[in-house]
C-alpha cells in the first residue's frame, strides 16, 4: 500500500526508497541483473589487455603469436558484450515493470484519496495544479525506480571494479587514478552537501513556478495586453518575475561555477597525472614490451573509470526535483478524509435545517451563527452583498466542509451523521462553472449511472432544452467533449449540466448562479428548464441576479456572515433593509442604457 499509516512522515531520499520498497524483489532482480551486466561489461577491457600482452609479447615475431588464444579472447569479448546487452535489458524490463505498477498503484491511491477528501479541498486547488501532481509528480518516481536505481547500481560497480582490477595489475598506477577518484569524491561531495543547496533548490522551483504562472496569466491576458497596447515591459509582474529568475539563476551559476569547473576538469584530466607515473615506470620497468601492455590497459580504462560519477551528481538534482514531488503528494495522501459516522443515519425528507452554525475558512469566521429552515418542496434564496457567504452556504450543505460549530441537518439527520454516498445521492449541484469530461456528451449526462435507459436520458435532455443542439452535432450524443466543454459554448454547457441534474432526480438541488455566463437566448432556455429540474424538490439558490428568484418561497440575506433579513421578495422589499437597496442598485443597473451623443443634443 502507497498511503502512509505511520504518523510519522518520511521525505527525500528514505521516502523514495519506501515507495520503491513496495516491489523490492522486482527492484533486487533488476539491481543483481545491473551487477552482472557491469561485470559483464568489464570483461572485454580483460580480453583486450590479454591480447594486446599476447601481441606485445611476440611482437619481434608475430608468426608465434597463439592464434587460438587471440580467437578465444575475441570469442570472450563477443559474448560478453551480448550477455551485457541481455542482462541490462532484463534488468531495465524488471525495473520498468516495478516502475509503472508503482505510478499505476500511486495513482489510484490518489484518485481513490481525492475522491474521499472534503469537496471544499478542490475549491482551493485549480485542476491544472491536481493534474502537475497525479501526471507529472508521479511520473517522475518512474526515472528514480525504472532507471536511477539500476543506473547507480552499475554506476557505483563499474568503478569498483575498474579500480580492483587495476590494483591487481599495478598498484602503483592504480594509487594514481584512486588519488585523482578520492579528489573528485570530494569536490562532489561538497557540492552534494552544502547545507544551503536544498533551500536554494527549493527556491529555484519557487522562482520558476512564478515566472511559468506569469507567463500562463500573459498569454491568457493577451488580448488585453495587445487591445492596450501593452508591451511585455509594461507588464511588471512577468518582467520582474523573469529577471528575478535570471538574477537567481547566475547567483546560483556563481556559487557552484568554480566548485563544478574543478570538478570537471579532475575527472577529465587523469592522464595528466597518469602519463608522467607510466613514463616513469616504463623507463624502469625491465623491458618496454612487458610492461607497455599495463600501460595502455590504464590510458584505456584510467580515463574513463570516473565519468560514472556524473550519474551520481544528475542523480542529486533529479532527487530534489523528486523530493518536492512527493512531498506534494504525500500532502494529499495525508489529508484529513471525511469522517464517516460508526452508525450511519438515513434522511426522513428533503428539509435543510441550519442550526446556529459557523464556519471559517482560515481564523476569521465567515458564516457566524447562522439558523434558517428551507421547508421540504420549497425554494429557498440565499442573496447577499458579494464576500458574505452566500456560496458557503450551498457548499456547507453539500459539506463540502466541516463546520466548526453547530450542525446542518437534512431530512432531521445531521449531514455528519449521513454517509458521503447517501448524502450526495440525495443532493444535486448546477454551479458556475461546470466540469464537463474529455467523453461523450451521453457519458457526461449519465455519470457512470447504467441504470437509467438512453430513453430517460433523452427525456431529461429534452427537459434541460439541449436535446435540439445535441442533435444537430456530427456525432450526437456520442460526440467527445473536452475538459471544460471544447466544443459547446458556455450556455450549452449549462444546459447539460442540468440534464445531468435532472437525470440524477436528486431531492434537493443547490443552484449556485447557474445562468451566470449564459447569454439572453441561453439563459432563457436554462430557465425553462429550471422549471422542470426544480418539481418538487427542495431547491436552495445562491443567486445574484434578483429578478430571478422574486417568486422563491422565502429569501435569506446574508451579511457578513449572517442572516439579515428573511423573508418573501415583497415583505423585503416593504421592510427597507439591504434587500430593498439591493433590488434598487438591481433594477437601475437592468434599466441602464448606452447614449449617443448626438441623442443628448
Amino acid at each position: 500500500m502507497l498511503e502512509k499509516k505511520s504518523q510519522q512522515r518520511k521525505t527525500g531520499l528514505i521516502r523514495l526508497l519506501e515507495i520503491a520498497g513496495t516491489k523490492k524483489w522486482w527492484l533486487i532482480g533488476s539491481m543483481c541483473l545491473a551487477v552482472l551486466g557491469a561485470i559483464a561489461q568489464f570483461v572485454p577491457y580483460i580480453a583486450i589487455y590479454n591480447i594486446i600482452c599476447e601481441l606485445a609479447a611476440h611482437a619481434t615475431s608475430l608468426q608465434d603469436i597463439d592464434q587460438k588464444l587471440i580467437w578465444h579472447w575475441a570469442w570472450v569479448s563477443l559474448w560478453s558484450i551480448v550477455i551485457f546487452g541481455v542482462l541490462t535489458y532484463t534488468s531495465a524490463m524488471m525495473s520498468h515493470i516495478a516502475a509503472f505498477t508503482i505510478l499505476y498503484e500511486m495513482r489510484v491511491a490518489l484518485a481513490r484519496k481525492l475522491a474521499n477528501l472534503p469537496l471544499g479541498y478542490f475549491s482551493k486547488r485549480s485542476s491544472g495544479e491536481l493534474k502537475k501532481i497525479m501526471a507529472e509528480d508521479v511520473e517522475r518516481i518512474e526515472l528514480f525506480v525504472a532507471h536511477h536505481i539500476p543506473d547507480l547500481t552499475a554506476a557505483m560497480v563499474f568503478p569498483l571494479l575498474v579500480v580492483t582490477y587495476l590494483f591487481y595489475i599495478d598498484w602503483r598506477l592504480a594509487l594514481v587514478v584512486l588519488a585523482v577518484f578520492a579528489g573528485a569524491i570530494s569536490i562532489q561531495a561538497v557540492m552534494m552537501m552544502r547545507p544551503s543547496q536544498k533551500k536554494q533548490y527549493k527556491d529555484y522551483h519557487a522562482a520558476l513556478g512564478r515566472m511559468n504562472g506569469s507567463i500562463v496569466e500573459y498569454v491568457r491576458g493577451i488580448q488585453v495586453v495587445k487591445v492596450f497596447s501593452r508591451s511585455l515591459n509594461s507588464f511588471e509582474r512577468l518582467q520582474q518575475d523573469i529577471e528575478n529568475f535570471r538574477d537567481f539563476c547566475v547567483v546560483i551559476t556563481q556559487k557552484f561555477a568554480m566548485i563544478y569547473t574543478g570538478f570537471l576538469t579532475l575527472i577529465s584530466s587523469t592522464f595528466v597525472f597518469l602519463i608522467p607515473a607510466a613514463i616513469v615506470l616504463l623507463q624502469q620497468a625491465p623491458s618496454y614490451a612487458d610492461y607497455l601492455p599495463t600501460v595502455l590497459l590504464f590510458l584505456i580504462l584510467g580515463g574513463g573509470v570516473f565519468f560514472p560519477l556524473l550519474k551520481l551528481m544528475f542523480l542529486a538534482g533529479f532527487l530534489n526535483q523528486n523530493t518536492l514531488g512527493i512531498g506534494l503528494i504525500d500532502d494529499i495522501l495525508n489529508r484529513t478524509e471525511i469522517p464517516e459516522p460508526e452508525q450511519p443515519l438515513k434522511p426522513k425528507g428533503a428539509d435543510i435545517v441550519f442550526e446556529k452554525v459557523t464556519f471559517s475558512y482560515e481564523d476569521d469566521p465567515v458564516i457566524k451563527n447562522i439558523t434558517f429552515v428551507a421547508p421540504a418542496g420549497n425554494v429557498t434564496a440565499v442573496v447577499g452583498p458579494s464576500g458574505a457567504g452566500k456560496s458557503t452556504v450551498g457548499m456547507l450543505t453539500a459539506r463540502f466542509w466541516d463546520v466548526d460549530s453547530g450542525r446542518i441537518l437534512i431530512g432531521g439527520a445531521p449531514i455528519t451523521s449521513i454517509r458521503s454516498a447517501d448524502l450526495m445521492a440525495h443532493v444535486a449541484f448546477v454551479f458556475q462553472d461546470n466540469m464537463l469530461f474529455f467523453d461523450t456528451i451521453e457519458e457526461n449526462i449519465r455519470m457512470g449511472n447504467d441504470r437509467v435507459s438512453h430513453e430517460e436520458l433523452i427525456e431529461a435532455s429534452k427537459a434541460a432544452q439541449c436535446h435540439e443542439f445535441i442533435e444537430e452535432l456530427d456525432q450526437g450524443y456520442q460526440t467527445l467533449v473536452g475538459e471544460g466543454g471544447t466544443y459547446l459554448s458556455g450556455g450549452e454547457q449549462q444546459r447539460i449540466a442540468l440534464a445531468r441534474a435532472i437525470l440524477k432526480d436528486a431531492p434537493i438541488v443547490i443552484l449556485d448562479e447557474a445562468t451566470a455566463y449564459a447569454d439572453p437566448e441561453n439563459e432563457g432556455r436554462i430557465l425553462e428548464a429550471f422549471s422542470r429540474l426544480i418539481s418538487g424538490k427542495t431547491v436552495l439558490v445562491i443567486a445574484h441576479r434578483l429578478s430571478t428568484i422574486t417568486n422563491a418561497d422565502q429569501i435569506l440575506v446574508i451579511d457578513q456572515g449572517e442572516v439579515a433579513e428573511q423573508g418573501r421578495h415583497e415583505e423585503l422589499l416593504a421592510h427597507h433593509g439591504i434587500y430593498a437597496r439591493m433590488w434598487q442598485t438591481y433594477t437601475q443597473s437592468r434599466d441602464w442604457v448606452l447614449t449617443s451623443r448626438r441623442e443628448d443634443n
